[in-house]
């Protein structure tokens, strides 16, 4: 008996990295999955379907608000309900505050932090009709630290913390609950910057890996973090709303 039997899941950004290794988990877990991304969508949902679970993808570009609250209630109409919602598409533009364009700030926003919302509130409305739900919002580490070139990514990121405590209090009275992941530095597409995995640059290793700064010495890989939303969607979590897991390796406890 998988974790998430019988329950039906929209991962969103779900065509690689974390969203992808989430995907992959609760499809293992049992989990119907509806598979949300601008780009890579069908091939995920195609790769979880030849394992013998079932997923759909939706091709869309969820900084355009309509489109993503309808694939929400669409997804939830052909799967015939919606039990959980994995908030994790995402976007980063490099850039210094001098040199950022205001098109640049609302392009992170809209994907990073405005699109959560929707589909949360999108995602709530579907649940209340069964019962209840769980919400899981990937966050990051950049809520509580942050590097140059990074501070779109960063307030979106400190406002997904602020947004998942609000909606835990909203949609606690329809037994929705609602809760984050943190991810440190993970070996994901995003993390690939001007061509180099920063993960593996002597600067990492310098700075963060021999330093001690990430205590367990490494990168961490998507599938730790799959593994702590599936903790955050399964039915063991039912008193637990309004937290967050810090997956970091221990990056911000040597702060």
């Amino acid at each position: 008996m998988g974790r998430l039997d019988s329950k039906v899941a929209i991962i969103t950004g779900a065509g690689r990295g974390i969203g992808l290794a989430t995907a992959k988990l609760f499809a293992t877990e049992g989990a119907s999955v509806a598979v949300f991304d601008r780009q890579g969508a069908t091939d995920a949902a195609a790769e979880i379907t030849q394992t013998g679970s079932a997923a759909l993808a939706w091709e869309l570009d969820l900084s355009n608000h309509p489109a993503a609250e309808q694939a929400v209630h669409d997804a939830a109409m052909r799967m015939g309900r919606l039990d959980i919602l994995v908030n994790n598409a995402a976007t980063y533009v490099l850039r210094s505050i001098d040199e950022q364009t205001v098109e640049e700030w609302h392009e992170v926003l809209d994907t990073n932090l405005t699109a959560y919302f929707v589909c949360a509130r999108s995602a709530a409305a579907e649940m209340r009709k069964h019962g209840g739900g769980s919400i899981v919002n990937i966050g990051s580490v950049h809520r509580m630290i942050s590097e140059p070139g990074s501070g779109a990514y960063a307030a979106s990121k400190g406002a997904v913390a602020q947004l998942t405590r609000n909606l835990a209090i909203e949609f606690a009275p329809h037994n929705i609950v609602v809760n984050s992941v943190s991810p440190g530095f993970i070996r994901t597409p995003m993390s690939i910057v001007d061509g180099a995995d920063e993960t593996s640059t002597p600067r990492f290793a310098d700075y963060y890996v021999n330093s001690g700064r990430i205590p367990l010495g490494r990168a961490g890989v998507p599938e730790e973090v799959a593994a702590a939303a599936l903790f955050l969607a399964s039915r063991e979590c039912g008193y637990l709303t309004g937290a967050d897991l810090v997956v970091d390796g221990g990056l911000t406890i040597t702060l």
